[in-house]
């Protein structure tokens, strides 16, 4: 199974459409959305290709494999211009070992708990209890955060043993980044930019 990862498209049409023609390019089964879909945010420019209509009516054309999640600028309103379900705050994918069963006769897999990033937090201010946020959030070492939020791609390993992976924002790129998206492959999670430009991977770690 491998999926297209896009996050805070702030109804960004044009670099949308660019986005999605990975899914085929890359045989993707399914589009995981970390939200921020079409409204553009009051702290952001507002895109040049800013056409939340024409942003919904291109993520509808995939409604039967899309996996979502909202962000914090997302709104029922806007929920209402799709045709699959996208209020939920969080979600999870599990990767099963493509080696298959070990001797034991049990699959390991690599999980993957998908959110916006501004509900769930894994960092305190000053590092403490950080082994706490994790636990409060049924997460272990090794597990993958894929969060979008701060428009900065990339992965980052936490003191607790999470990693955080970032696609960064297709359309409004921040933190000297470029706008790009996320691919989940059998073994792995690259990183591109919509040139296709590998920036960053990570190889699971089955469990």
């Amino acid at each position: 199974m491998r999926y297209l990862v896009l996050s805070d498209i702030h109804g960004g049409s044009a670099e949308l459409s660019q986005a999605l023609s990975y899914f085929d390019r890359y045989h993707c089964d399914y589009i995981v959305l970390l939200g921020d879909l079409l409204n553009h945010g009051p702290r952001n420019k507002i895109p040049d290709s800013y056409e939340p209509p024409k942003a919904a009516q291109l993520l509808n054309e995939h409604s039967t494999h899309i996996i979502a999640v909202r962000g914090n600028c997302d709104s029922e309103v806007d929920s209402m211009m799709f045709s699959f379900p996208c209020n939920a705050p969080y979600g999870y994918l599990l990767v099963p070992d493509p080696q298959g069963k070990d001797e034991h006769g049990k699959t390991k897999v690599q999980r993957i708990f998908l959110t916006h990033g501004h509900l769930h937090k894994i960092d305190s201010p000053d590092g403490s209890g950080i082994n706490e946020l994790r636990d409060k959030l049924g997460l272990r070492e090794n597990d993958i955060v894929l969060s979008g939020h701060t428009h900065v791609a990339g992965v980052f390993m936490k003191p607790s043993g999470l990693v955080n992976i970032n696609p960064g924002s297709t359309t409004i790129p921040k933190g000297g980044t470029k706008a790009g998206f996320g691919l989940i492959l059998e073994d792995r999670i690259e990183l591109h930019d919509l040139d296709d430009n590998l920036v960053a991977r990570y190889d699971f770690v089955f469990s």
